[in-house]
């Protein structure tokens, strides 16, 4: 894209650090298929405000050089995930020293470690978007280089610490929903801030056709049609159902997850017609659980929306279980292809109840995945689900029992099951389990699902001297498990990797995660 030299250039760069260091980029490719609608989306308003907009996505096309893209005198922003953090603060000290006027942060480990990035003591952040208000972009836009740093008083937008570590701790969910409510009342509540139809050619073709390439490859026993495959993620509302009823998952650190908003049908067919003539026919709604959002199922279908190659959503078990007739709604919507995407986390009742808390009622949660599986079977839908393995009061015989309970999936789907992902319970800042890090009684009550103790001393030790790290330190990872649980972490991964081991032998399963991530 060429750009004036009057006019003002905002540099975007997704961090990704974890895909980019293994050793091989083709054993990677499975990981490289779907494109960042989150800086495709803050790209767009700023183009729409003006600005040349670049943007380099390091999952599809590998580090970046900066000294290539790095102008003087340019707003660089970084998206954040937990893998990428620190790779992110040493981009925005590079971008620095190439002339760039201001970096900026945002994105999920942006979010909950605003207070840690903004104390840095050589300051490379100027600033952190704190939330996923797309109004917030906008009006920074509109002021940096005019109104000083100091002077913002921009919602969503911090620029100096204040003192508190947004979570998805009960509390602190609960104080976001009340502040929510009161904004509605004054009449200053914009649910449609978050929603925004992306403009797809800011991406050069060339990666387009890298996304495609890539997905095909992997992918192609999954359609009638592999190389007319055109792939891409959508938006059609924010929020997950399940923070409606009860809190986050004890491990989620999607920020916002718990502020539920749905579009209107302008904006949902504005979407369409923008997909529709880039020639996206393969959909992944990024949404938190939009299975259980019928209503906007219900909107599309009134718009005409078909989605040729198919469309792949999240949802929960526990909707699935309690409305297996919104399969046939969303199936409605395809060439015949459904996949959904459900946490159903073990295969344990005890850990559901217990350790998980799932959004349930008591004693339904593990019979609500089975009976969710066999909607799906009945359907002709397909599922991809995960199992974590680790969670607190996690035994040898619970992860068995998760283990039958993978077996029993396998039965009764057959190639329906496109996917079962493992991975370890990983504990990170902003989850409502980084509770642990400062409140010792909740760190009590996770030791006595193991049935063990953990003194004070222990828990200052392992625990709370870690609470303002950027990222959390493996040696908390470990001690999660020997606090909070009856295996290791070491027998945590062999569980993983029995279970990637099955899936690589399954019928038409597709790739999924063959290793356990590490930040980086």
């Amino acid at each position: 894209m060429v750009h004036s030299k009057t006019q003002k250039r905002f540099v975007l760069v997704n961090v990704e650090y974890t895909i980019n260091a293994l050793s091989s980029n083709t054993a990677t490719t499975h990981y490289r298929v779907w494109p960042h609608l989150g800086i495709l989306s803050v790209g767009t308003v700023a183009d729409q405000e003006g600005w040349g907009v670049v943007l380099h996505d390091e999952l599809i096309d590998g580090f970046v050089d900066l000294e290539k893209i790095v102008q003087e005198g340019d707003v660089v922003g970084f998206s954040l995930v937990v893998t990428g953090m620190e790779r992110g603060i040493e981009l925005a000290r590079q971008a620095k020293c190439l002339g760039a006027s201001y970096c900026i942060v945002g994105n999920d480990a942006a979010i909950f470690r605003a207070e840690q990035i903004l104390r840095l003591s050589d300051h490379p952040i100027d600033a952190v978007f704190t939330g996923n208000s797309l109004a917030a972009v906008r009006e920074f836009l509109r002021q940096v280089g005019t109104v000083a740093l100091d002077a913002m008083n921009i919602p969503g937008v911090a620029v100096v610490p204040c003192g508190v570590n947004r979570s998805n701790e009960a509390l602190a969910l609960r104080a976001e929903r009340e502040m929510r409510a009161k904004l509605r009342e004054q009449g200053m509540f914009d649910a449609q801030d978050v929603f925004v139809v992306p403009k797809l050619d800011l991406y050069r073709t060339e990666y387009w056709q890298k996304v495609w390439q890539n997905y095909r490859a992997i992918f192609s026993h999954k359609h009638a049609n592999p190389a007319h495959v055109r792939n891409a993620l959508a938006l059609f509302a924010q929020g997950c159902t399940r923070t409606g009823q009860m809190d986050a998952c004890s491990y989620c650190t999607i920020a916002g997850v718990a502020d539920i908003r749905l579009p209107t049908q302008e904006y949902l067919k504005r979407l369409l017609e923008a997909y529709e003539a880039f020639g996206i026919n393969y959909l992944f709604n990024v949404t938190d659980s939009a299975y259980e959002m019928h209503s906007v199922c219900s909107m599309l279908k009134s718009l005409g929306a078909y989605f040729k190659e198919g469309l792949m959503l999240y949802g929960r078990a526990w909707g699935i279980a309690r409305h297996p007739e919104y399969l046939e709604g969303w199936l409605s919507l395809t060439g015949g292809r459904l996949l959904m995407d459900v946490g159903m986390d073990s295969g344990d009742a005890n850990i559901l109840e217990r350790g998980v808390l799932k959004a349930s009622q008591a004693g339904s949660r593990f019979e609500e995945n089975r009976k969710a599986v066999r909607s799906i079977a009945k359907s002709g839908a397909h599922l991809h689900y995960s199992l974590i393995f680790g969670s607190p009061g996690e035994t040898r015989d619970s992860c068995q029992r998760s283990l039958e309970f993978f077996e029993w999936t396998r039965s009764v789907l057959g190639s329906q099951l496109d996917q079962c992902e493992t991975d370890i319970y990983w504990l990170n800042h902003g989850s409502s389990a980084s509770r642990v890090f400062h409140d010792y009684e909740y760190a009590r009550q996770l030791a006595a699902l193991a049935g063990k103790e953990i003194s004070h001393s222990v828990w200052e030790r392992r625990f709370r001297r870690h609470r303002d790290t950027l990222v959390v330190p493996w040696e908390c990872e470990e001690a999660w498990y020997d606090c909070f649980t009856s295996i290791t972490v070491q027998e945590a991964h062999e569980y993983v990797s029995t279970v990637v081991r099955v899936m690589s032998f399954h019928q038409d399963a597709a790739p999924g995660r063959d290793h356990s991530f590490q930040p980086g």
